[in-house]
């Protein structure tokens, strides 16, 4: 079986921030202002992407201070990860937050920092205060933010604000999002459930590179080492940052530092980077092909940070990836695609709970975070706000029928009879494995079940004892 092929890019529809503000105002308001007219092309926009023709993403560009807000808050993310364990619980118990995943384990391929947001329904504070900072009352695309890059240690004592304000300028922009769909549908049922709610989940990610993870992994050996010896448990990071080696390094027998990868080295090693071409894979991932469940997701576009070893302590640097790829991968019309996107912008994804309070006119699509090949030094870090209904609220399977299941048993038949559209016979190969390890929502969705009881059988069908990608 051929394990990986070529991914086809995917630009994915894009709505200004500024007209959407528009869904503020009144139908009304907008055609007396003149603006009646980019009221309906961003409407038919949004149906053209997220309905059931479309991709089940969209991004929104644009928005005030958000970009000087994903640059100081996401590199953070690795600055979380590489941490000994006893600061980085420090901070987070700190700075409010948890995580979903096992943080002491060295070999994980994923560091998540979540925090629950809470919102005034009654009016988007956030992105009316992001507005008038700017000092535009019109609030053009791609207004200035006039704001400088913070320092990173700054940050860092800034991390709970930064979570704060960049989450909820998202689940915001999720909120008018779900008014554009609701007003394309008929009804308020997406808007009413988040803002019912009160709450969404944001995730701070941090993707780690292979540089990452032996980094963790001596740090765990030098600790238990110093332990060992009686040695002072909480020295600082900086002290012992000198014992890592970057993979094939040999160690300077003069003073024991590390070898620090020489500026040729990383200048080719950029140069692979912006050569690199996406593929799809069943085992290169970060993350596992999967939908989500909520209502909406809203993600900033992703940061990418190419790491060497200095003197004292790991350096990492922002790096670009080619033609603006973001290593999202999309299941979507019988294909499999490579989502791009500007770096500025936000990707707005369609769960699985609003294709249900639909009736099946949205959609939700499956998709996979996947590694770049041959960049051992290249971290992805992101930061994800999930928007869901009370956990109380009935889900209405009457109105979700079998026919309009989500697309995958169709995918499925269509992969394993290979009639789908033109694509590769290693593409389809992929497609049959990678719907294999999809728990259908047939399996998952039943008559009266509240979103936390479809919570709790969704995350059971994947990853629970007997679950299909238990051993993933």
């Amino acid at each position: 079986m051929a394990e990986t092929v070529p991914a086809t890019a995917l630009d994915i529809d894009e709505i200004p921030f500024a007209d959407l503000l528009l869904l503020l105002l009144s139908p009304e308001a907008a055609a007396a202002g003149d603006a009646d007219g980019r009221r309906r092309r961003l409407l038919a926009t949004v149906w053209a992407a997220l309905g059931p023709g479309g991709t089940g993403l969209l991004a929104v560009s644009g928005v005030p201070r958000a970009a000087n807000l994903r640059r100081r808050l996401l590199p953070l993310a690795r600055r979380l990860a590489i941490m000994d364990h006893p600061s980085r619980a420090h901070l987070l118990k700190k700075y409010g937050l948890g995580s979903d995943v096992p943080l002491k384990k060295p070999d994980r391929s994923v560091s998540s920092f979540a925090r629950l947001l809470r919102h005034d329904s009654g009016k988007l504070h956030s992105l009316e205060s992001m507005c008038e900072a700017t000092g535009d009352t019109e609030i053009r695309p791609g207004c200035p933010d006039g704001e400088q890059k913070g320092d990173a240690d700054d940050d860092m004592e800034n991390l709970g604000d930064l979570f704060k304000e960049l989450g909820l300028c998202m689940m915001e922009l999720g909120i008018l999002v779900a008014r554009a769909c609701d007003i394309v549908i008929g009804g308020n049922q997406l808007e009413q459930s988040i803002t019912d709610s009160g709450s969404a989940k944001a995730r701070l990610i941090h993707y780690h590179s292979e540089l990452d993870n032996r980094i963790i992994k001596e740090m765990s050996s030098t600790r238990r080492k110093n332990l060992a010896n009686n040695a002072a448990a909480a020295r600082p990071v900086s002290d012992h940052m000198d014992t890592y080696q970057m993979p094939g390094s040999e160690r300077s027998k003069k003073d024991g530092m590390a070898v620090v990868k020489s500026a040729e080295e990383n200048e080719s090693q950029g140069a692979a980077v912006q050569g690199h071409v996406s593929t799809i894979s069943l085992v290169n991932l970060w993350q596992e092909w999967h939908y989500d469940y909520g209502v909406l997701t809203v993600l900033t576009a992703p940061l990418f940070l190419r790491s060497a070893l200095g003197q004292e302590c790991p350096v990492s640097e922002e790096c670009s990836v080619p033609d603006g790829h973001s290593h999202l991968q999309l299941f979507s019309k019988r294909r499999i695609f490579s989502v791009r996107c500007s770096q500025e912008s936000f990707i707005v994804q369609v769960g699985e709970a609003a294709g249900i309070l639909s009736g099946g006119k949205l959609r939700s699509t499956l998709h996979a975070v996947s590694r770049p090949l041959g960049l051992p030094n290249i971290s992805r870090e992101n930061f994800v706000v999930f928007l869901q209904p009370s956990w109380d609220k009935t889900l209405p399977f009457s109105g979700y029928s079998c026919a309009d299941e989500d697309d995958s048993s169709d995918h499925m038949e269509l992969a394993f009879r290979g009639d789908g559209p033109a694509g590769s016979c290693g593409e389809h190969i992929l497609m049959q494995e990678i719907l294999k390890k999809i728990p259908p929502l047939s399996s998952r969705l039943k008559e009266g079940m509240t979103f936390a009881e479809f919570s709790r059988q969704t995350t059971k069908r994947y990853y629970g004892g007997g679950g299909i990608q238990q051993n993933s």
